[in-house]
């Protein structure tokens, strides 16, 4: 109908779920949830997406979601990971101390991204139920910066259970998650956001002993070593390399070892982690998040470095 709430519904062909819509209450999730209640579904969902061996093991097949999804899964005491993938834990148990709620939601993202569980839609995409390309519906309304998307009911559980979705839409607390998958259809310029450059100052000024050591080193690295592996490459890989190659190369890996520093040391929300908050997360080798804020940062605290500047990995 138009003039109607359900206009701009059908502009994004938004198609409902079945559950029931509530209408005239406040209840939006500003922050994630205290409670432990996403745990079960969570594990549930990493156990039906992971590819099995005919052993019964996981398999990862070196694909990142899945990589992240067995690593979540021995963080709640499921599995055990093991080169290739992870190991049922004969009788799992959950630890004492659950890993990060906004590691494990991330996680879910991921892997339901990655199975086709869960499929982005530009906000302007309309079509019928099952557009020409076979692609399903949105069901899941935009919301606090994200896109429309179809969500399979294989993940809506998870989804639910984490706050990231609430009455068939996204919610708050899902943003900054989203932020961490980066869907093109959304548009996420976050490095503009308010949050995020709060987000960057606080890491600029915050920074403990051993973290400004560690950046230290992987900033010089390149210029310390790239002799020694010119003359290296040559000795015992029959070719000759120029310095100039060595060093460039070593740029690239110090790069990449400052994204994985940011990928593991730091969120969003707390900022630098201490060595035993670290214990509480998940590795996310290709959080965009992380790697843009590298990028930020590096680029005002090692002005003098630019070969770790900008958005690469």
């Amino acid at each position: 109908m138009p003039g109607s709430m359900g206009e701009p519904l059908d502009e994004v062909d938004f198609h409902p779920i079945g559950r029931r819509i509530a209408v005239g209450q406040k209840r939006i999730l500003k922050n994630p949830l205290v409670s432990t209640d996403w745990v079960g579904p969570a594990i549930e969902f990493f156990l039906s997406i992971l590819p099995r061996t005919p052993t019964g093991n996981w398999e990862h097949l070196h694909i990142a979601a899945y990589q992240l999804a067995c690593q979540a899964l021995e963080a709640l005491g499921h599995a055990i990971v093991v080169d290739g993938g992870a190991i049922p834990v004969s009788m799992p148990i959950l630890p004492a101390v659950l890993p990060r709620w906004d590691d494990i939601a991330t996680a879910v993202v991921w892997a339901a991204s990655q199975s086709r569980l869960l499929r982005y839609r530009k906000l302007w995409e309309t079509g019928s139920a099952k557009g020409p390309t076979g692609r399903r519906r949105p069901n899941i309304r935009p919301g606090y910066g994200c896109p429309p998307a179809f969500l399979a009911g294989k993940a809506f559980s998870a989804f639910q259970a984490l706050g990231l979705i609430l009455d068939c839409r996204w919610t708050p607390a899902a943003e900054t998650i989203l932020w961490r998958d980066s869907p093109y259809e959304a548009g996420m310029n976050f490095a503009k956001d308010h949050r995020f450059i709060e987000a960057l100052d606080a890491a600029l000024t915050s920074l403990s002993e051993d973290v400004a050591a560690k950046i230290k080193d992987i900033a010089t690295m390149p210029t310390i070593e790239a002799a020694e592996l010119g003359e290296f490459a040559e000795r015992y890989a029959s070719r000759h390399t120029t310095k100039d190659e060595a060093l460039s190369f070593l740029q690239e890996c110090s790069r990449r070892l400052l994204s994985e520093l940011f990928a593991k040391r730091w969120r969003l929300r707390d900022g630098w982690l201490s060595a035993d908050e670290c214990k509480r997360t998940l590795f996310l080798q290709l959080d965009p998040l992380a790697i843009a804020m590298r990028g930020e940062f590096a680029a005002r605290y090692l002005p003098e470095f630019p070969f770790l500047h900008g958005p690469n990995v």
